[in-house]
């Protein structure tokens, strides 16, 4: 991600045996999986087997969860390697999350080696230095802030600016309800090519580009995906993938790279 490629990540939600999910999201060409917990009913334990998963299969697990400010600090000590935070809207709402999944000096995340061996890639903490393993745990979590508002978008640079923030990901559907207009007869399509949707996806892909950070977006068909690259988009985000239902992501997956090329 930091090199600028391209990278498509998939939503999972319930109801998929998480060991043959991850493998045959991989086997599609995902690059990584995010669970999703802001809006399904995943629970911490099926997390946790996610993060196992991805562990031996070399696939990076990731979490969007319920909420921006809270309850999230058990899923990053489960190894998991970063989090999409929904609706953030200020420079203090994402500094807060920084401090919180950040070891010093960076943050002041809570002090939970050891309790899950998973996070630290095979390290012995008894053997390896305390300072090293936290600089590690550091350099390997992702944080990524979503605009889903225009409040946000306004103070996206300043938010950009935190050290520990890699990116932003627009939230589309409700970034165009946040704009408002809506004719009653619009589809959900119609909705996200909205004119002042378009102009607020390019903002965020201007700022985005300005900070050396990549854009991100979801909610979207291929062809508006793939049309996002020359607006500085990086981060694709597919799903949802729920009950161990493949088909529509793999699809919509192959379609969007030979949209753009790969």
């Amino acid at each position: 991600m930091a090199a600028g490629e391209k990278v498509h990540i998939v939503l999972v939600g319930p109801g998929n045996d998480p060991h043959p999910t991850v493998k045959a999201l991989s086997e599609m060409g995902f690059d990584a999986v995010m669970v999703d917990r802001e809006h399904s009913l995943v629970n911490p334990e099926t997390v946790y087997a996610y993060v196992r998963a991805g562990k031996s299969l070399g696939v990076p697990v990731l979490v969007r969860p319920e909420e921006s400010y809270a309850n999230w600090r058990c899923l990053l000590d489960s190894g998991v390697s970063g989090l999409m935070l929904s609706m953030t809207d200020t420079v203090d709402e994402v500094a807060r999350a920084v401090d919180r999944a950040y070891y010093p000096p960076l943050g002041h995340r809570g002090y939970g080696l050891g309790m899950v061996p998973a996070q630290l890639d095979g390290m012995d903490p008894n053997t390896v230095p305390h300072l090293e393993m936290l600089r590690y745990l550091n350099d390997n979590v992702i944080l990524l802030p979503q605009m889903e508002s225009l409040r946000g978008i306004a103070n996206l640079r300043r938010i950009l600016a935190l050290e520990g923030v890699d990116g932003s990901v627009v939230g589309t559907f409700d970034l165009a309800l946040d704009i408002g207009g809506v004719p009653e007869e619009a589809s959900r399509l119609e909705m996200t090519r909205a004119a002042a949707v378009e102009s607020a996806l390019a903002e965020v892909g201007r700022i985005c580009v300005e900070a050396g950070k990549p854009a991100g977006i979801g909610g979207v068909p291929p062809e508006d995906m793939a049309r996002l690259v020359d607006a500085g988009y990086r981060l694709f985000i597919y799903g949802t993938v729920v009950d161990d239902r493949l088909e529509a992501v793999r699809d919509t997956l192959l379609k969007t790279k030979q949209l753009m090329g790969d």
